[in-house]
């Protein structure tokens, strides 16, 4: 059930050999070839580290893969750890071997909880034809050993579960609360769906019965999927990517929005409120961006992208708009 890592100087060194998914054996016409990390499905931030010299912090990031619970991904790894460049050699890409109780299926997100060191692992319901889709909970230390502590059923949803790509955890006055959106293929807009959530000591997840939603419409890219990556900061602001995805070799286009708002009230002890219009933060034309990840709950904002053939790739924003940090 546990994945030990090494400590945290010690695996940035490990780290850096896989950097940029480099094969030192491989080679064509007498030259290295380099190949390309594999999908990132879902993304969180895990923490920042100084590197030696230059004093400026590298952050990390737990990512999640969509292998599938068949027999030619079933030894796939579902969880890597994504570290942000320290020289010219690219992001250093660490996937990991960690046991889950049994073989997940289509991890598209990953949810942390806020000030704590766990997250919720989330199967997406693989276009509805998962007859059990669940939420693991991962829990990792200071060294990021990381294990699987619990896992749960999807609960009762307030409308058909299909195949949701983004997913939150927000924390209003001390409450917990899961966030959802589906991805709404072929639709232009998705439901953004809250309930309350409680994680125990011993690792068990239990999710409220009451559920608020509102609306979100993607006015762009034009014909993308309104929901591939959710996030959202300490202030209670919702974050979203939206994505086009034509095929495996694309061309891909994605767009990042400010969506809704999570503030205290309500019979829950949180109210969702839409932002109207939803505010574009970014564009990211040839990129199919399916997960997005704060740095400690705030600015800079990170994604995660799923380019399917050409492989996953990791990137700051620039986000410009009042109150933002480029």
């Amino acid at each position: 059930m546990t994945h030990r890592l090494l400590p945290a100087a010690a695996a940035l060194s490990a780290l850096a050999l896989t950097a940029g998914g480099v094969d030192p054996g491989a080679s064509a016409a007498g030259r290295g070839e380099t190949g390309t990390p594999r999908d990132f499905s879902g993304i969180t931030w895990l923490g920042s580290t100084a590197v030696e010299g230059d004093g400026e912090s590298r952050q990390l990031f737990l990512v999640c893969h969509d292998a599938k619970d068949a027999a030619a991904e079933r030894d796939l790894p579902r969880l890597s750890i994504v570290r942000t460049p320290t020289g010219t050699g690219g992001i250093a890409v660490q996937e990991l071997d960690v046991a889950f109780p049994d073989v997940s299926n289509d991890l598209e997100s990953i949810a942390r909880v806020p000030h704590r060191d766990e997250a919720l692992l989330v199967e997406s319901n693989d276009d509805g034809d998962d007859p059990d889709p669940t939420v693991y909970l991962a829990r990792w230390d200071k060294d990021l050993d990381i294990e699987i502590a619990g896992a749960a059923p999807w609960p009762r949803t307030p409308e058909p579960l299909v195949n949701v790509e983004a997913t939150a955890v927000a924390t209003v006055h001390g409450k917990d609360y899961f966030l959802y959106a589906e991805r709404a293929r072929g639709s232009d807009t998705t439901n953004i769906n809250m309930t309350r959530l409680t994680i125990g000591e011993s690792g068990g997840i239990t999710f409220g019965s009451r559920w608020t939603s509102v609306s979100f419409t993607a006015a762009e890219p034009p014909d993308a999927r309104p929901a591939s990556g959710l996030d959202v900061d300490g202030e209670g602001n919702l974050y979203i990517s939206s994505a086009y995805d034509p095929g495996d070799l694309g061309p891909f286009d994605s767009a990042v929005y400010r969506a809704a708002t999570i503030r205290p009230g309500g019979p829950a002890g949180a109210r969702l409120r839409p932002v109207e219009p939803p505010r574009q933060l970014a564009r990211g034309s040839g990129l199919k961006i399916e997960g997005v990840a704060l740095v400690a709950g705030s600015f800079p904002l990170f994604i995660g992208a799923d380019d399917e053939d050409y492989g996953g790739l990791l990137r700051r924003l620039r986000v410009t708009w009042p109150g933002s940090r480029p």
